[in-house]
């Protein structure tokens, strides 16, 4: 089957829900001068390729991450080898004046260019959970007025992803905290030390662990342990790749580590968690 698009539009925001087949080849995608784009998969995982930071590179794409495309950049997705699934991907394309009005209205934000916002994968399930009810609200005949709050919505979210930590006094800065956690963000799989977390923000490693934990309240391997549990419970609740594959995607190569660590944070081992439920699909 080859793939098929489906363009839902709004004047303020435009998503596309891209069905890829077993027999689909991959395909390109390519943001417009005055969008930003957002590509989150719906079901199962896909191959993403292009430009970021890095140069260009390839990525395995999976539900609860996203891949953040600038105005005027473009990527190729295609089936995750080695089984080659089907996969069904949402592209949301924003409107970059609202971007862009967010960012001048707000010069404190830690990112000062919207180029800045461009990943090839980033893990962000609250985004990533938003596409299916943004779906649904166009469905269900959802105007224009709520088109035009969701874009606000998520130009604030982007712009401001992480309200709940205050810097304060002696703490971290925004724009440093919004480099340290992207970092983990794109490496939860990898054995991250304290030393390159410091590096990012620039500091020693005894000013970093002191100044992240006043803005965070936590220690940097607390924070980063955190980040890696909202990674594994939603990907045990959306996908249906093994439990030790899941482990290894959040950091955790042991399986008797992960099982232990996920018990500890949660409550219940990872295949109970997985059996009170999952995402609802969306056909």
């Amino acid at each position: 089957m080859a793939a098929q698009l489906h363009d839902f539009r709004w004047q303020e925001l435009v998503l596309e829900k891209e069905a890829t087949g077993i027999d689909g080849d991959a395909w390109a995608y390519r943001i417009p001068d005055e969008r930003f784009g957002i590509i989150t998969p719906l079901q199962g995982s896909c191959l993403i390729q292009g430009r970021d930071g890095h140069g260009r590179r390839s990525a395995t794409l999976m539900p609860g991450e996203i891949c953040r495309i600038a105005p005027n950049n473009h990527v190729r997705l295609g089936r995750t080898p080695p089984r080659r699934l089907p996969f069904t991907v949402v592209c949301i394309q924003l409107p970059l004046p609202i971007l862009q009005h967010t960012l001048d209205a707000h010069p404190t934000a830690p990112v000062r260019d919207v180029a800045e916002l461009h990943t090839l994968r980033a893990f962000d399930p609250h985004i990533a959970s938003m596409a299916p009810v943004l779906l649904n609200a166009w469905r269900t005949g959802a105007g224009q007025p709520y088109a035009v709050a969701a874009a606000h919505y998520l130009a604030q979210y982007l712009l401001h992803p992480f309200r709940a930590a205050s810097p304060g006094a002696g703490g971290l800065s925004a724009e440093q905290l919004f480099t340290v956690r992207t970092y983990m963000e794109r490496r939860l799989s990898e054995n991250i030390t304290l030393n390159e977390l410091a590096g990012q923000a620039h500091l020693s490693r005894y000013h970093f662990l002191r100044r992240f934990s006043v803005a965070t309240g936590k220690t940097p391997m607390q924070y980063l342990t955190g980040l890696r549990m909202d990674a594994a419970r939603h990907l045990l609740a959306a996908g249906r790749d093994p439990i030790n594959q899941v482990g290894r995607v959040c950091g955790f190569p042991n399986p008797a580590n992960f099982a232990r660590a996920f018990r500890k944070h949660v409550g219940c081992s990872p295949s109970e968690y997985r059996q009170r439920g999952r995402y609802p699909s969306v056909p």
